[in-house]
This record gives C-alpha cells, structure tokens and sequence, in this order.
C-alpha cells in the first residue's frame, strides 16, 4: 500500500545492492547521549513537506462500543470522503452500516444528519470569529492538529524529554525508536513513542496518549500511521483510538480505526 521477470532478476539484485549500499553509508547513527541530533535532523525533514492545506481523501472507518471486558458490542463501519480546506473539514458520507446482535442496520442517513450537523456547527463558529480554544473538548473530539502531535520544532522541544530507546522495524524498514515525556502533567500534552525512519527520518508512526486524562477520561491511547505521498507531503495512512470514560451512571468504551486512501491535493 510487485512482480519481478525472471531475466531482469540479477540485474535488480545489483542495483538494489548499490542504492541499499548507498543508503546505508549515508545513515547517521544515534545514541541515547545524542538524541538531540536526532530531532534536528526529524524537525528539519518535517520543514521541508509541502504545506497539505486543501486535500481529499477516502476513509473507512469502524467503530467499536465495547463492554467492559472490552469485547465489542457493536460495530458500526463508515465509508466518507473527507474534504479538509484552510483547516475546515468536511465528510460527506457515502455509507454506514451498524451491526449488532448479528443484525445489520443501514444507519447511513443518520451518520449523513451528524456530519451535517457537524458542518453547520463549525461554520457558525467561523461566522461568529471563534477559535477552538477548548483544548479539552478537542482533546475529547479527537480534533488533533500537527501541533498537539509532533513535538520535534524548536518552539514545542523546551515542553518535553526525548529518549532514544534503539533501533526496530517497521513495515520492512529499519527505524529509529524514540520515547517523549511531558516535563508538565497536562491534558494540553501528548508523550509517547515515535518510530523514524533512518534513512529519511520521516515519522512513520506515532504511539501517544493524554500526559494527564482529564475528569472523567480513564484512557486515551491512540495509534497514528503515516505515509509520505508522491507529491511529497506527510499524511495520515491509518489512525487507531481506544478512549475509556467513566461517567456515574455509565462507562463508555469505544475503539475506532480508520483507513486513508485515494489522496487528492486540491487547488
């Protein structure tokens, strides 16, 4: 997300001999004591993406509700093209199908009345000069920007320590393994575990949650999967949340995994 000739088989084994080679003389090798070089080197690479301001995507997510043992109760999967322009997002909902007890129940109608509702809520907050500043509820909504994920820039480092835990694989590819810790135990800070690719250092995945699980939030852990595009920008591939919250009269369980595909950078 590939097919060789028999007689362009030697040929392909030297050449990939020589870029594999190449490659392999131009990887740094880090410590733990030199991790601050290691986050030079993923911020500058991040510098240098193309800005992803207007872009499209498919998207399948399923959802889980989960009782307390964590087995699902039911599950509900979405097909939605997700439309995101200036920040401003949009789905448009092509189907949902929720199951339950064995029974399958066509819910696309009302999935089509919530991203509605959704968009209507959003554009009267863009009317009325609101900024999200309820980092909170965004936290709860699981509306994430860059910044709340990625804290190799210089302006977002002095907020956390990095560990480089070694080295692992990832999808094939050989990574650098590196842990963030919050210094301040908020819900305005996500720590967790990076993967980085060695050769590139472009961020392949992101394993976080909450420094600190506001009120009633007992877990928030989430898995994001990145992907770099042909025209050169870092986007999501696949995103995992599992969230716990207990409330007085109920617990509310819930995992959710989306798939992204079909990129379009839009004008």
């Amino acid at each position: 997300m590939i097919m060789t000739l028999r007689k362009f088989v030697l040929p392909a084994v030297i050449l990939t001999a020589g870029f594999t080679l190449a490659a392999v003389q131009n990887i740094k090798e880090y410590s733990g004591r030199d991790v601050s070089g290691l986050v030079d080197e993923i911020a500058r690479r991040r510098s240098l993406y193309p800005e992803m301001k207007h872009w499209q995507a498919k998207v399948k997510s399923v959802i889980y509700e989960m009782n307390k043992d964590w087995q699902p109760e039911k599950k509900t999967v979405v097909h939605k093209i997700l439309t995101v322009k200036d920040k401003s997002r949009r789905e448009s909902i092509k189907s949902a199908v929720e199951t339950k007890d064995g029974k399958n129940k066509d819910v696309t109608q009302e999935y089509i009345n919530k991203a509605y509702k959704e968009m209507e809520k959003n554009a009267r907050k863009k009317r009325e000069g609101k900024k999200n500043k309820d980092k909170k509820r965004g936290r709860r909504h699981m509306d994430l920007a860059e910044e709340d994920v990625f804290p190799f820039d210089a302006e977002k480092r002095a907020g956390y320590d990095f560990t480089l835990l070694g080295e692992s694989s990832l999808e094939g590819k050989p990574v650098y393994v590196i842990e963030t810790r919050a210094k301040k135990r908020s819900e305005d800070f996500f720590e967790g575990k990076y993967y980085a690719d060695k050769e590139t250092f472009d961020i392949l995945r992101a394993e976080l949650q909450l420094a600190k699980n506001p009120g009633p939030l007992k877990l928030m852990e989430m898995e994001l999967d990145f992907q770099i595009l042909p025209q050169g920008h870092h986007a999501l591939k696949a995103t995992a949340f599992r969230i716990h919250v207990g409330l007085i009269i109920k617990n509310i369980r819930m995992e959710a995994v989306e798939e992204y595909s079909d990129y379009r950078i839009l004008n």
